[in-house]
């Protein structure tokens, strides 16, 4: 056979011995007629001796390739938001998004590093849903990274996809305040968005002349069990917050257990507001008041921002943030008090 001529089914079904319709589910991998496992390997022996290539395969070796890393994304499922759409947005362009899970494993962070240096991959974008550094291996590859919601010290000038953290706790807050209440309380993370968050958070407290009260705020871990604590350690202040402001929707469901196990109810005694719409938000007796951070956009926006990169033309900024709106629902309206 000539090497200009295309290796099609039809010649490895002459070559094998078989039909071309054997040939074909062979290829396809269908389990739906039963053949020998010796016929499927003599099959697929001979397409790959023959140098068959799978128009599925065909296409996407002719599509740029792009690696998206994602670090703990599993159960924040606003986060897959981003991944949705950075996939959409590369599909847009005739690109192919290679979606990895690092498990934040150290061997699995080699084997990654290895498959980005040798898989001919046009970029990188690394993502975690919590703000977090970019692990060294990934900091001096000799293509154009991206962070989505990461940084890297060592690389100022690797772009930054951020949440707009201190507008979107100010807003928060200022919502709250402009409820009535004043002893306000904040239920922080202990990842790197901590800061911001308390940043807006006093912001708006002094904008409205009141002075932040450091024992209200609180720094608990991201599980509902932690929080549930803290939020037992606020209430037995006195006087006792008025509202508390969580850090994510999975620390104000902490806080509705500990506020429920007092006996108290919510919004009447106490108010809540979370961070992040997560999907139980809404679920919550009261619906839970949130802040919607825009990681569909957000994942957008990292995959135009790399292919900027990759096109080697300049960008705007290093570091684009993208703001949150607010979501007024029952947990942080004060409630009105009847009519004399």
């Amino acid at each position: 056979m000539s090497q200009k001529t295309k290796v099609t089914m039809r010649h490895i079904a002459a070559r094998s011995g078989v039909s071309q319709s054997t040939v074909s589910l062979i290829l396809n991998g269908s389990q739906s007629v039963k053949l020998s496992e010796a016929t499927r390997e003599k099959v697929s022996r001979i397409a790959r001796e023959m140098g068959y290539v799978h128009k599925a395969l065909a296409r996407v070796s002719a599509i740029d390739k792009i690696a998206f890393i994602f670090n703990g994304l599993i159960n924040s499922e606003p986060f897959s938001e981003a991944i949705y759409s950075a996939q959409q947005a590369a599909w847009q362009h005739n690109k192919l998004l290679a979606i990895f899970d690092m498990k934040n494993e150290p061997a699995h962070c080699a084997a990654l590093e290895e498959e980005i240096r040798r898989g001919g991959y046009q970029g990188l974008i690394f993502a975690s849903c919590f703000t977090a550094l970019l692990p060294p291996l990934f900091a001096n590859l000799s293509i154009p990274v991206v962070l989505l919601n990461g940084y890297c010290p060592e690389r100022p000038d690797l772009p930054c996809i951020l949440p707009a953290d201190k507008i979107g706790a100010y807003k928060a807050t200022r919502h709250l305040l402009q409820q009535g209440y004043q002893r306000i309380a904040i239920l922080t993370g202990e990842d790197q968005t901590a800061n911001d968050r308390i940043y807006g958070y006093r912001q708006a407290l002094i904008n409205h002349d009141i002075f932040p009260d450091d024992r209200y705020i609180q720094a608990t871990g991201p599980s509902p069990k932690s929080a549930y604590q803290k939020t037992l350690d606020l209430l037995a202040f006195s006087p006792p917050p008025e509202a508390i402001f969580c850090s994510s929707d999975y620390i104000a469901l902490g806080c509705y257990q500990a506020i429920l196990s007092k006996g108290l109810r919510i919004p009447h005694d106490i108010a809540v507001i979370g961070y992040n719409n997560q999907s139980l938000s809404p679920e919550l007796i009261p619906e839970l008041s949130t802040v919607d951070l825009s990681y569909r956009e957000m994942g957008k926006m990292a995959l135009t921002t790399l292919l900027t990169l990759t096109r080697r033309q300049p960008l705007l900024d290093k570091i684009m943030k993208v703001e949150g709106e607010l979501i007024v629902r029952q947990s942080s309206l004060r409630p009105r008090r009847p009519a004399l």
